[in-house]
């Protein structure tokens, strides 16, 4: 099955690794091959973020990230009035926001393509992206666009092996089995490869763009699974997040000796309250299970959700 070129399609992405971009190439590789007409932008900073990264720079981008102090981003390849039928966004999970280049893309004149056109979002990350989500999909409400699908693909292995393996990915680079026990770094490669089916599903939607009011896509294909464990965690997460960022916002910009150290003292505190409070969180899910668990699935729900109420 094939459709006119004149279906246009806007692909915006930021990758530093590669995955990212091979994720979202996987998805749209069928809806290339039904003939509509691609346009890939990858969103650039003006200065590059380095990668792999080193450690002080990693955690020194932690409050930019939450406060939304976003970097100035090259000129993408299309003009901001121009037309599309679709637009997909691709995006990496930050300190529990959505990357900086895209932050700064969706602050950009460019945005304004977005009004009243049907979006596609796909998130790559490690495990936890509920809140970069909710973030991403208020942005879009703001700017007029309406969300028809979204897709989550996270990191291969456990928590606890995660916790390991994508520190060591973002610092090193290396995706092999570390310790030869743990997973490889990253995302598996079937999960990499089996994006295609969202993207053979999408070709058969293609002519339901021009509609209105586009129904939602991905229904009852599992694009979006939420792990009830990960909720509270993050919760905790974003707020003890945001008084550490508006902290370390006063010390003053990048490198200045005062929120050189704020930074590093935000790091050492992360190392050590982040495994209390995952035992902790979990010990409340256990206790107040009763009062808990409806919230929680609630809220599940809502985030599996393929469209704005």
């Amino acid at each position: 099955m094939t459709y006119p070129a004149a279906t246009n399609v806007l692909v915006l992405y930021y990758s530093q690794s590669g995955d990212t971009e091979r994720l979202v190439r996987n998805f749209v590789e069928p809806v290339a091959s039904a003939g509509a007409n691609i346009t890939w932008a990858n969103i650039q900073p003006v200065e590059p973020y380095p990668y792999p990264w080193n450690l002080f720079r990693f955690f020194d981008v932690f409050p930019d990230c939450i406060n939304g102090d976003t970097p100035e981003i090259l000129p993408p390849s299309f003009e901001p009035d121009q037309h599309f039928d679709l637009i997909i966004l691709a995006y990496q999970v930050w300190f529990l926001a959505p990357s900086l280049p895209i932050q700064a893309f969706m602050k950009s004149p460019y945005a304004q393509l977005l009004r009243n056109t049907p979006v596609i979002t796909l998130i790559a990350c490690r495990n936890m992206w509920h809140s970069a989500s909710e973030q991403l999909q208020q942005t879009l409400i703001d700017l007029g666009g309406h969300l028809i699908g979204k897709i989550v693909v996270t990191h291969q292995g456990s928590p606890l092996a995660t916790f390991i393996t994508t520190p060591r990915l973002l610092l090193t680079g290396k995706k092999d089995s570390a310790l030869g026990v743990l997973p490889p770094g990253g995302f598996a490669e079937k999960d990499i490869k089996s994006v295609s089916q969202f993207g053979e599903q999408l070709v058969g939607y293609l002519p339901q763009l021009s509609l209105p009011q586009p129904p939602p896509l991905f229904i009852g294909m599992d694009s979006v699974q939420v792990n009830k464990r990960y909720i509270l965690p993050e919760w905790v997460g974003i707020t003890l997040y945001r008084p550490w960022a508006r902290l370390i916002r006063l010390g003053g910009p990048s490198g200045s000796p005062v929120r050189t150290l704020l930074v590093w003292l935000f790091a050492l505190q992360l190392v050590i309250a982040l495994p209390i409070v995952l035992l902790l969180c979990t010990i409340i899910r256990i206790l107040f299970h009763p009062i808990l668990n409806p919230v929680l699935e609630s809220y599940a729900l809502k985030l599996q959700k393929q469209s704005f109420d």
